[in-house]
């Protein structure tokens, strides 16, 4: 039996949305491998890109702060439900030499005034999950490109959402994925793609978390429920995948020559949230006596079309340090270790470990040299200066500047609507198993085959 699955037959099995598809098309990614990107579009001197900025919390901050640093970066409008989030961010991009942005803040959906009203290029979102497609939707709608944080979407109708939106109107939709431009994911890649490590058989991922110690809006301090909290009281699976699976689609070229076929999921019992429930608030307390489904650890098993697998972790509630582990296996060679490059609170570089030859491990520094990816040989230096800001601030820097010249270019960005809503819907599917008995879910093709004649995505362009 043919196992795939077009999104007709998918959506009459999950009885999900209507059947109505969009047929506009945005066009393949643009280039194959490393090289240069002189066949891009050469910017004009007067080419500027509007932005509209939705969600201004510590995340969205961040990234706003580092926008207003990149050249031919006009912010012209900010939106969050707090005023005085709005207030501070205007004073930012004025610092910035710029004009004093229009400013939304008059209720929970007043983006779409905001996306009906201003005159803009790009609308970003850094909202909480459940906002991110509403955002994203009204941005293109209204005829914006749309970049969001991760991730894209909670649901498999809003997977399909954003991408029919996204044809309907001819926009680009990128997730800002944050962990593909981490300088060792990347050196990964450019070994992947000069073939060190053969063909490409197995990957692994890990988005291991500690939003508890770190409070990450599972509990607010007046004991109610957090955004966050409320997602793990009510689902049970991998709710937060692209961290860990992003840089593994890019390794493996998925959606680019290669695609999800089908995962099985599983999740321990669930102990932590209400541990810290009781710990933090005492057991007699609604947020302790509240049912929490999500388990502490997660483990989905996917396998694509071309035979390669992945295992892909997740762990978020039970006390761990954060670890980006990351393993690739290929026919020649393997590489295990952490993604993240450089940890200061254990003093020193994170080490990984690389077998090409021989019997024995080889440290991966004797690679990182020679494999340096030519986006971190250009703008490894300037990126690095914003490590001071936050701890993911190098790597935001890069992803951004891509973006930001992608569309001022008129190009497509390195990763786009597909990418976003495959790597996303991992959520559902995982959670469709869990409560299945780990029984084997289908990964819609969101590209309706176009994934067998795409390039391979472009991270070189600089």
């Amino acid at each position: 039996m043919d196992r795939r699955c077009n999104r007709r037959d998918f959506l009459r099995q999950s009885s999900t949305i209507g059947a109505g598809l969009a047929l506009a098309n945005l066009g393949n990614i643009v280039g194959a491998t490393e090289t240069d990107s002189n066949t891009a579009q050469k910017l004009s001197d007067d080419k500027t890109l509007r932005i509209g900025f939705v969600g201004i919390g510590v995340r969205g901050s961040c990234l706003l702060k580092i926008l207003l640093e990149l050249e031919g970066v006009q912010v012209r409008a900010l939106c969050d439900i707090r005023e005085d989030r709005v207030t501070r961010a205007q004073r930012w991009v004025e610092e910035a030499g710029q004009k004093i942005p229009s400013g939304y803040s008059k209720s929970d959906t007043d983006f779409k005034r905001m996306c009906e009203t201003e005159d803009l290029d790009l609308v970003i979102t850094a909202t909480p999950w459940q906002w991110h497609v509403p955002v994203c939707v009204s941005a293109m709608e209204a005829g914006k490109h749309a970049a969001t944080e991760v991730p894209a979407a909670v649901t498999l109708d809003e997977c399909w959402q954003l991408v029919e939106t996204a044809e309907k109107h001819g926009k680009h939709c990128m997730m800002l994925e944050n962990y593909c431009y981490f300088r060792k994911a990347m050196t990964i890649l450019n070994m992947i793609r000069k073939g060190l490590f053969g063909e490409l058989l197995h990957c692994e991922g890990r988005t291991q978390e500690n939003w508890i110690r770190e409070n990450w809006h599972i509990f607010n301090s007046d004991g109610t429920m957090g955004w966050l909290g409320e997602h793990l009281a009510k689902r049970n699976g991998n709710p937060y995948p692209t961290h860990g699976f992003g840089p593994m689609a890019i390794w493996a070229n998925v959606n680019r020559g290669d695609r999800l076929d089908h995962l099985v999921s599983m999740s321990s019992k669930s102990r932590a949230l209400k541990l810290h429930a009781e710990q933090s608030f005492g057991k007699d307390h609604a947020v302790a006596q509240q049912a929490y489904l999500q388990g502490d650890a997660n483990i989905t098993l996917i396998r694509s079309v071309n035979g390669v697998t992945f295992t892909l972790y997740f762990g978020g509630q039970s006390p761990q340090p954060w670890s980006p582990e990351h393993k690739v296996q290929g026919t020649l060679g393997t590489c295990i270790g952490e993604l993240f490059d450089y940890d200061a609170r254990a003093d020193g570089w994170i080490q990984a470990k690389v077998y090409e030859k021989g019997s024995r491990w080889a440290n991966y520094t004797n690679y990182a040299e020679t494999y340096d990816h030519s986006l971190w040989k250009a703008l490894g230096q300037k990126a690095n200066k914003y490590r001071a800001w936050d701890w993911s601030g190098a790597y935001d820097y890069l992803m951004l500047y891509q973006l930001v010249n992608a569309l001022r270019r008129n190009n497509t960005p390195p990763m786009d609507v597909y990418d976003a809503a495959t790597w996303s819907a991992i959520s559902e599917l995982s959670e469709r198993s869990v409560a299945n008995k780990s029984s084997v879910q289908e990964v819609p093709d969101f590209t309706k085959g176009k994934w067998k004649n795409n390039a391979p995505t472009d991270l070189a362009q600089v």
